[in-house]
Protein backbone atom coordinates (compact mmCIF):
# COMPACT_ATOMS: atom_id res chain seq x y z
CA UNK A 1 0.00 0.00 0.00
CA UNK A 2 1.72 3.17 -0.80
CA UNK A 3 1.98 6.06 1.35
CA UNK A 4 -0.53 8.85 1.25
CA UNK A 5 0.07 12.57 -0.70
CA UNK A 6 -2.03 14.88 -1.51
CA UNK A 7 -2.92 18.67 -2.51
CA UNK A 8 -4.16 21.99 -0.82
CA UNK A 9 -5.52 24.96 -2.24
CA UNK A 10 -3.69 26.94 0.55
CA UNK A 11 -0.19 26.03 -1.11
CA UNK A 12 -1.24 28.39 -3.85
CA UNK A 13 -2.15 32.34 -4.12
CA UNK A 14 -5.72 32.80 -3.96
CA UNK A 15 -6.33 33.78 -8.13
CA UNK A 16 -4.46 30.86 -9.05
CA UNK A 17 -6.22 28.17 -6.43
CA UNK A 18 -8.99 27.08 -8.90
CA UNK A 19 -6.64 26.58 -11.64
CA UNK A 20 -4.71 24.43 -9.27
CA UNK A 21 -7.06 22.42 -8.26
CA UNK A 22 -8.47 21.43 -11.75
CA UNK A 23 -5.03 20.54 -12.75
CA UNK A 24 -4.75 18.50 -9.44
CA UNK A 25 -7.60 16.64 -10.20
CA UNK A 26 -7.27 16.10 -13.36
CA UNK A 27 -4.19 14.19 -12.89
CA UNK A 28 -5.90 12.37 -10.29
CA UNK A 29 -8.60 11.06 -12.32
CA UNK A 30 -9.25 12.39 -16.04
CA UNK A 31 -9.34 15.29 -17.76
CA UNK A 32 -12.31 17.66 -16.62
CA UNK A 33 -13.32 21.60 -16.20
CA UNK A 34 -14.77 23.35 -12.86
CA UNK A 35 -17.04 26.05 -12.96
CA UNK A 36 -16.55 27.82 -8.84
CA UNK A 37 -19.12 30.37 -8.07
CA UNK A 38 -16.86 31.92 -5.46
CA UNK A 39 -13.45 31.06 -6.85
CA UNK A 40 -12.08 34.46 -3.83
CA UNK A 41 -13.56 32.13 -1.03
CA UNK A 42 -11.79 28.69 -2.01
CA UNK A 43 -10.39 26.23 -0.25
CA UNK A 44 -10.08 22.81 -0.55
CA UNK A 45 -7.77 19.44 -0.16
CA UNK A 46 -7.17 15.91 -1.20
CA UNK A 47 -5.44 13.19 0.33
CA UNK A 48 -4.66 10.26 -2.14
CA UNK A 49 -3.91 6.73 -1.86
CA UNK A 50 -3.23 4.04 -4.38
CA UNK A 51 -4.23 0.57 -3.19
CA UNK A 52 -3.21 -2.41 -5.51
CA UNK A 53 -5.22 -0.96 -9.12
CA UNK A 54 -7.52 1.16 -6.71
CA UNK A 55 -6.81 4.87 -6.45
CA UNK A 56 -8.46 6.47 -3.21
CA UNK A 57 -8.61 10.20 -2.39
CA UNK A 58 -10.37 11.91 0.35
CA UNK A 59 -11.92 15.44 -0.56
CA UNK A 60 -12.69 18.60 1.44
CA UNK A 61 -14.01 21.62 -0.43
CA UNK A 62 -15.52 24.71 1.15
CA UNK A 63 -16.03 28.49 0.37
CA UNK A 64 -16.88 27.85 -3.44
CA UNK A 65 -20.45 28.77 -2.93
CA UNK A 66 -21.81 26.31 -6.45
CA UNK A 67 -19.62 23.80 -7.74
CA UNK A 68 -19.76 21.97 -10.91
CA UNK A 69 -17.52 19.09 -12.69
CA UNK A 70 -17.58 18.29 -15.98
CA UNK A 71 -16.31 16.01 -18.34
CA UNK A 72 -17.52 16.73 -21.73
CA UNK A 73 -17.85 14.52 -24.69
CA UNK A 74 -14.92 15.61 -26.47
CA UNK A 75 -12.39 15.23 -23.32
CA UNK A 76 -14.08 11.74 -22.75
CA UNK A 77 -13.56 10.58 -26.45
CA UNK A 78 -10.09 11.60 -26.57
CA UNK A 79 -9.28 10.14 -23.48
CA UNK A 80 -8.05 6.33 -22.82
CA UNK A 81 -8.50 6.18 -19.56
CA UNK A 82 -11.45 3.38 -18.69
CA UNK A 83 -12.55 3.82 -15.08
CA UNK A 84 -15.33 4.00 -13.19
CA UNK A 85 -15.51 6.58 -10.14
CA UNK A 86 -17.03 6.00 -7.09
CA UNK A 87 -18.55 9.05 -4.92
CA UNK A 88 -19.23 8.39 -0.95
CA UNK A 89 -20.41 11.17 0.42
CA UNK A 90 -18.87 12.01 3.72
CA UNK A 91 -20.41 14.95 4.24
CA UNK A 92 -22.83 17.71 3.11
CA UNK A 93 -24.23 16.53 -0.59
CA UNK A 94 -23.48 16.31 -3.83
CA UNK A 95 -24.89 15.59 -7.54
CA UNK A 96 -24.13 12.77 -10.29
CA UNK A 97 -25.57 13.41 -13.20
CA UNK A 98 -24.98 10.81 -16.34
CA UNK A 99 -27.04 9.42 -18.87
CA UNK A 100 -29.69 11.19 -18.69
CA UNK A 101 -29.86 10.50 -14.64
CA UNK A 102 -29.12 12.68 -11.61
CA UNK A 103 -28.88 11.33 -8.08
CA UNK A 104 -28.33 13.47 -4.93
CA UNK A 105 -25.95 12.16 -2.85
CA UNK A 106 -26.72 12.16 0.94
CA UNK A 107 -23.86 11.49 3.84
CA UNK A 108 -23.11 7.49 3.62
CA UNK A 109 -24.41 7.26 0.04
CA UNK A 110 -22.59 6.12 -3.10
CA UNK A 111 -22.94 6.05 -6.66
CA UNK A 112 -20.80 5.54 -9.52
CA UNK A 113 -20.25 7.00 -13.25
CA UNK A 114 -17.95 5.93 -16.30
CA UNK A 115 -15.37 8.47 -17.29
CA UNK A 116 -15.70 7.20 -20.89
CA UNK A 117 -18.87 8.85 -21.38
CA UNK A 118 -19.73 12.64 -20.24
CA UNK A 119 -20.75 13.36 -16.69
CA UNK A 120 -21.39 16.32 -14.53
CA UNK A 121 -21.08 16.48 -10.63
CA UNK A 122 -22.73 19.43 -8.66
CA UNK A 123 -22.09 20.29 -5.21
CA UNK A 124 -24.51 23.49 -3.58
CA UNK A 125 -22.20 24.15 -0.50
CA UNK A 126 -19.16 22.86 1.83
CA UNK A 127 -19.01 19.03 1.34
CA UNK A 128 -16.59 16.02 2.34
CA UNK A 129 -16.15 12.98 -0.49
CA UNK A 130 -14.61 9.87 -0.82
CA UNK A 131 -13.75 9.08 -4.72
CA UNK A 132 -12.87 5.86 -5.03
CA UNK A 133 -11.22 5.23 -9.03
CA UNK A 134 -11.96 1.37 -10.31
CA UNK A 135 -10.51 0.17 -13.79
CA UNK A 136 -13.51 -1.22 -15.80
CA UNK A 137 -12.29 -4.76 -16.26
CA UNK A 138 -11.90 -4.95 -12.09
CA UNK A 139 -15.80 -4.18 -11.70
CA UNK A 140 -16.98 -5.72 -14.46
CA UNK A 141 -15.41 -8.73 -13.80
CA UNK A 142 -17.32 -9.05 -10.60
CA UNK A 143 -20.63 -7.77 -12.06
CA UNK A 144 -21.68 -7.17 -15.50
CA UNK A 145 -24.00 -4.56 -16.33
CA UNK A 146 -22.40 -1.79 -14.39
CA UNK A 147 -22.99 0.81 -17.21
CA UNK A 148 -26.87 0.30 -15.99
CA UNK A 149 -26.14 1.88 -12.41
CA UNK A 150 -24.23 4.47 -13.26
CA UNK A 151 -25.56 7.93 -11.38
CA UNK A 152 -28.38 6.23 -9.01
CA UNK A 153 -27.36 6.34 -5.13
CA UNK A 154 -26.90 3.16 -3.44
CA UNK A 155 -28.51 3.37 0.07
CA UNK A 156 -26.43 4.08 3.29
CA UNK A 157 -28.54 1.83 5.44
CA UNK A 158 -28.04 -1.51 4.03
CA UNK A 159 -25.14 -3.41 5.14
CA UNK A 160 -22.92 -2.78 2.23
CA UNK A 161 -23.41 0.73 2.54
CA UNK A 162 -22.60 0.52 6.73
CA UNK A 163 -19.36 -1.24 5.62
CA UNK A 164 -18.47 0.63 3.27
CA UNK A 165 -17.55 4.04 4.77
CA UNK A 166 -15.45 2.80 7.52
CA UNK A 167 -13.23 0.87 5.21
CA UNK A 168 -12.88 3.53 3.17
CA UNK A 169 -11.79 5.71 6.07
CA UNK A 170 -9.32 3.60 7.29
CA UNK A 171 -7.60 2.66 3.57
CA UNK A 172 -7.07 6.35 3.62
CA UNK A 173 -4.96 6.70 6.72
CA UNK A 174 -1.46 6.50 6.73
CA UNK A 175 -0.66 2.43 7.76
CA UNK A 176 2.54 0.27 8.65
CA UNK A 177 3.92 -1.59 5.79
CA UNK A 178 1.83 -4.64 5.03
CA UNK A 179 3.06 -8.25 3.52
CA UNK A 180 3.19 -8.86 -0.28
CA UNK A 181 -0.08 -9.36 -1.23
CA UNK A 182 -1.90 -7.57 1.70
CA UNK A 183 -3.00 -4.75 -0.47
CA UNK A 184 -4.42 -6.89 -3.29
CA UNK A 185 -6.49 -8.94 -0.78
CA UNK A 186 -7.55 -5.42 0.92
CA UNK A 187 -9.00 -3.84 -2.48
CA UNK A 188 -10.62 -7.07 -3.09
CA UNK A 189 -12.17 -7.24 -0.02
CA UNK A 190 -13.09 -3.77 -1.24
CA UNK A 191 -14.39 -4.35 -4.44
CA UNK A 192 -16.56 -7.17 -3.00
CA UNK A 193 -18.42 -4.74 -0.52
CA UNK A 194 -19.13 -2.09 -3.49
CA UNK A 195 -20.19 -5.32 -5.61
CA UNK A 196 -22.74 -6.53 -2.67
CA UNK A 197 -23.80 -2.53 -2.73
CA UNK A 198 -24.64 -2.39 -6.80
CA UNK A 199 -26.36 -5.59 -6.69
CA UNK A 200 -28.86 -4.34 -4.30
CA UNK A 201 -28.74 -1.00 -6.18
CA UNK A 202 -29.79 -3.27 -9.17
CA UNK A 203 -32.59 -4.59 -8.00
CA UNK A 204 -34.17 -1.53 -7.38
CA UNK A 205 -33.06 -0.34 -11.09
CA UNK A 206 -34.55 -2.94 -12.57
CA UNK A 207 -37.88 -0.92 -13.47
CA UNK A 208 -36.10 1.73 -15.74
CA UNK A 209 -34.89 -1.19 -17.77
CA UNK A 210 -38.48 -2.07 -18.73
CA UNK A 211 -40.35 -0.37 -21.16
CA UNK A 212 -43.10 0.47 -19.19
CA UNK A 213 -40.82 2.74 -17.29
CA UNK A 214 -39.03 4.31 -19.93
CA UNK A 215 -42.37 5.23 -21.74
CA UNK A 216 -43.13 7.22 -18.57
CA UNK A 217 -40.54 8.98 -18.48
CA UNK A 218 -40.13 9.86 -21.88
CA UNK A 219 -44.54 11.35 -21.83
CA UNK A 220 -43.41 13.12 -18.57
CA UNK A 221 -40.13 14.78 -19.96
CA UNK A 222 -42.56 15.54 -22.78
CA UNK A 223 -44.97 17.41 -20.77
CA UNK A 224 -42.59 19.10 -18.55
CA UNK A 225 -43.79 22.79 -19.49
CA UNK A 226 -47.59 21.68 -18.56
CA UNK A 227 -48.44 23.43 -15.12
CA UNK A 228 -51.98 21.16 -15.32
CA UNK A 229 -50.28 17.92 -15.92
CA UNK A 230 -51.84 15.48 -13.50
CA UNK A 231 -50.44 11.98 -12.87
CA UNK A 232 -54.00 10.00 -14.15
CA UNK A 233 -52.96 12.47 -17.63
CA UNK A 234 -49.45 11.09 -17.41
CA UNK A 235 -50.91 7.29 -16.87
CA UNK A 236 -53.10 7.39 -19.65
CA UNK A 237 -50.46 8.60 -22.33
CA UNK A 238 -48.12 6.11 -21.15
CA UNK A 239 -50.54 3.34 -21.44
CA UNK A 240 -50.08 2.19 -18.02
CA UNK A 241 -52.65 2.09 -15.47
CA UNK A 242 -52.24 4.66 -12.23
CA UNK A 243 -51.30 2.02 -9.98
CA UNK A 244 -48.61 0.80 -12.25
CA UNK A 245 -47.24 4.38 -12.11
CA UNK A 246 -46.69 4.80 -9.00
CA UNK A 247 -45.51 1.41 -8.47
CA UNK A 248 -42.62 2.09 -11.10
CA UNK A 249 -41.59 4.96 -9.53
CA UNK A 250 -41.87 3.82 -5.75
CA UNK A 251 -38.94 0.92 -7.05
CA UNK A 252 -36.86 3.69 -7.67
CA UNK A 253 -37.18 5.41 -4.22
CA UNK A 254 -38.91 8.25 -4.96
CA UNK A 255 -42.87 9.44 -6.03
CA UNK A 256 -43.69 10.48 -9.34
CA UNK A 257 -44.80 13.91 -8.26
CA UNK A 258 -41.16 14.37 -6.71
CA UNK A 259 -39.55 12.57 -9.67
CA UNK A 260 -41.18 15.66 -12.03
CA UNK A 261 -40.57 18.69 -9.75
CA UNK A 262 -36.79 17.31 -9.86
CA UNK A 263 -36.80 17.03 -13.45
CA UNK A 264 -38.32 20.74 -13.98
CA UNK A 265 -36.03 21.97 -11.37
CA UNK A 266 -32.66 20.54 -13.18
CA UNK A 267 -34.46 22.26 -16.82
CA UNK A 268 -34.98 25.48 -14.74
CA UNK A 269 -31.05 25.22 -13.24
CA UNK A 270 -29.11 24.46 -16.95
CA UNK A 271 -31.28 27.69 -18.34
CA UNK A 272 -30.48 30.04 -14.73
CA UNK A 273 -26.57 29.31 -15.46
CA UNK A 274 -26.75 29.08 -19.73
CA UNK A 275 -25.17 33.33 -19.93
CA UNK A 276 -27.66 33.18 -23.19
CA UNK A 277 -30.76 32.80 -21.54
CA UNK A 278 -29.86 35.93 -19.24
CA UNK A 279 -32.63 38.24 -21.14
CA UNK A 280 -35.02 35.87 -19.32
CA UNK A 281 -36.75 36.15 -16.12
CA UNK A 282 -36.71 33.90 -13.49
CA UNK A 283 -40.77 33.77 -13.29
CA UNK A 284 -40.17 33.03 -17.48
CA UNK A 285 -37.93 30.47 -17.08
CA UNK A 286 -39.78 28.75 -13.98
CA UNK A 287 -43.31 29.04 -16.01
CA UNK A 288 -41.57 27.73 -18.95
CA UNK A 289 -40.78 24.57 -17.03
CA UNK A 290 -44.33 23.79 -15.31
CA UNK A 291 -44.10 26.60 -12.40
CA UNK A 292 -47.44 27.92 -11.84
CA UNK A 293 -46.20 29.63 -8.68
CA UNK A 294 -42.84 31.70 -8.79
CA UNK A 295 -43.16 31.79 -4.93
CA UNK A 296 -42.90 27.92 -4.86
CA UNK A 297 -40.63 28.06 -7.59
CA UNK A 298 -38.26 29.95 -5.70
CA UNK A 299 -38.57 28.01 -2.12
CA UNK A 300 -38.05 25.11 -3.92
CA UNK A 301 -35.14 25.91 -5.97
CA UNK A 302 -33.17 27.16 -3.00
CA UNK A 303 -33.95 24.29 -0.82
CA UNK A 304 -32.56 22.20 -3.79
CA UNK A 305 -29.36 24.51 -4.53
CA UNK A 306 -28.68 26.04 -1.72
CA UNK A 307 -29.38 29.73 -2.68
CA UNK A 308 -32.47 31.61 -4.73
CA UNK A 309 -32.76 31.58 -8.38
CA UNK A 310 -31.43 35.11 -9.09
CA UNK A 311 -28.39 34.47 -6.53
CA UNK A 312 -27.53 31.49 -8.63
CA UNK A 313 -27.58 33.21 -11.99
CA UNK A 314 -25.49 36.10 -11.02
CA UNK A 315 -23.15 33.51 -9.32
CA UNK A 316 -22.83 31.06 -12.26
CA UNK A 317 -22.70 34.65 -14.62
CA UNK A 318 -19.78 36.21 -12.02
CA UNK A 319 -18.07 32.90 -12.74
CA UNK A 320 -18.50 33.10 -16.35
CA UNK A 321 -17.24 36.50 -16.54
CA UNK A 322 -13.68 35.50 -14.49
CA UNK A 323 -12.89 32.70 -17.14
CA UNK A 324 -13.86 34.91 -19.56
Amino acid sequence: MAHAHGFATLSLPPHRRVAGWTQAVSDRFVESGFQIAEPEGFDADMLNRDLAALSLTRFRSSGHGSKRVTRSQRQAARGAEEFFLLNLQLAGRGAVRQAGRETWLAPGEFAIYDTRRPYELAYDADYRQAVLRIPRRELLARLGGCDALVARAAAADTLPGRLLQPMLMALGEDMPASQPGTAGDLASALLDVITAGLRELRGEAAPSLCPRFERVKAQAMARLQDPSLTLGALAQAAGVSLRSLHQLFRAQGCTASRWIWQQRLTACERVLRDPAASHRTITQVAFEHGFSDAAHFSRAFQQRYGCSPSEYRRRCGAAAQRRG
